[in-house]
Parts: C-alpha cells; structure tokens; sequence
C-alpha cells in the first residue's frame, strides 16, 4: 500500500477482518525489511537485496488488495508508510554502509548512506500529508520501493556482470568503484523529493481493457526477466523507467515553455 491513493477511508472499527489481509502483507513487507537488514550487517548482500526486492513485491499487493476488499483506513495507511520506511529507506541505508560506504568510515560513510532513509522518510511524510486531489495520477519524485530497487539492483548489476563476456566489462570491486556509486545514491535518493512525476503503478487485469491487460503482461515479462537474470536486468529496469520519466517531464516542460512563448 506504498503511497496508494487516500480515498474511501474508512473507520478503524469497521471491517476488522478486511483489514486483517491487507495489513498481513504490510506485516510481511516490514519482515522483509528487517531480514534484508540482518542480512547486510551478516554481509550476505545478494539475500539482502533480494529481501527488499520481495518487499517491492509484497508493497505492491497491499494496498490493491485493500481497495477490492473496500477495507483502507487511516491506520493501513500510516501502518503502511512506517513498513515502507525500514523495507525501503532504512534497509537500503544499511545496505549502502555494508557495501560501499563503511570503509569510509563511520561519519562520512554514515552520512552517505543515510540519505536513503533520511529523504525517504521525508518523502513518506509529506505524502501522508497531500490531499487525494494533489496526488492523481502520478507521484512527484521517484517512489521509495522504486529507490530502494534500483539501489539494491545496482549491486546485484555490478557483482554479475563479469558473468556476461559479451559487455566487456569487470568492475575492480565486486559491487563497483564506491567513489562513482556513493554520489549516484546520492542523486536517485534526492530524486525522491523532486517535482518530476513519476507514473502509479497502472490497474493490471486479464479480464480488464486493452491497457490493463498489457499493463498486466508488462509487469509479468520484467518480472520473469528479473527472476531469470538473478536481479541482473533489475537495475537496467529501473534507470530505463527513470530515464523515461524524467524525458517526458522534460518535454512537457519545453511544450509548456513554448506554448507560453507564443501565446
């Protein structure tokens, strides 16, 4: 239920065995979170990545769950974003000091590292604060499961990609040159606090139209593309998804910009 739209509300007496499903997921998420956590402190980072990637995966369900069974609630909702902040801002944050940031020791790599939950964890509370009418269709700024995805999936790129002869390419480290990685956290991070929108996730369903049915056939192929590359294609996913967002913001700015230059 990761940033999910805030209508039909309902109260928190109502329904409780409706609402026990949903938040079941939220739970698991939070589980998942806390494993990937436990993972990255034992340094087995390919498990602790894929416990986040999990998470994205058991994020995703919640909150559509809850709106078929018309059973969200303030209390989902928060009880969401507070599972969102240790699957997709803390996890990732120690993630990042395990990996790359601890040998620069614990004051400049912990500041590294801490951007992830730092802008997350704003990010997460300026959402719970919109109104249904600012959020649409869209969100502004990168979501926090995608952040942590491509964090995570940068890592999973860079241990493999020896595997694959045909690129050509075999980072010095396992999980690349911490001086390129660390400021490129940084910027997808801040990235979560911009007002470049970023498309919700659409409705999936095979029984549904024509979009939904290839928004449904999309989501199933980079999955299986995912599951199959061992999280090599899940960072390759993620920028091509950001770069696509930031692309279309840029045009439609320089539409706006052009339209008001001849009017």
């Amino acid at each position: 239920m990761s940033e999910k739209s805030l209508h039909k509300r309902r109260p928190l007496r109502e329904n409780p065995s409706r609402r026990f499903i949903p938040n079941s997921f939220t739970i698991f998420n939070m589980f998942l979170g806390f494993m990937s956590i436990i993972s990255s402190i034992n340094g087995d980072y390919f498990w602790a990545a894929w416990f986040i990637i999990f998470g994205g995966i058991f994020d995703g369900f919640d909150g559509k769950i809850a709106r078929a069974l018309d059973s969200t609630s303030d209390f989902g909702i928060q009880f969401d974003s507070l599972a969102d902040i240790i699957t997709f801002c803390l996890a990732p944050s120690v993630f990042v000091y395990m990996v790359w940031a601890e040998p620069l020791g614990q004051l400049v790599g912990g500041f590294y590292a801490f951007m992830p939950l730092m802008l997350g964890s704003i990010r997460l509370a300026k959402f719970n604060l919109e109104s249904v009418s600012a959020q649409k269709e869209q969100f502004s700024g990168i979501p926090t499961p995608m952040m942590a995805l491509t964090v995570v999936g940068l890592w999973l790129f860079l241990s493999q990609i020896h595997k694959y002869p045909l690129l050509q390419w075999a980072p010095k480290d396992l999980g690349g040159d911490a001086r390129i990685v660390l400021p490129f956290i940084m910027i997808v991070s801040s990235l979560m606090l911009s007002k470049i929108p970023f498309a919700k996730s659409p409705k999936m369903s095979l029984k549904g139209t024509a979009k939904e049915k290839w928004s449904f056939i999309s989501a199933m192929l980079m999955m299986i593309m995912v599951f199959a590359s061992k999280g090599f294609l899940l960072f390759p996913l993620a920028t091509l998804m950001i770069f696509a967002s930031l692309i279309k913001w840029t045009r439609t700015h320089k539409d706006i910009e052009e339209s008001l230059e001849i009017d």
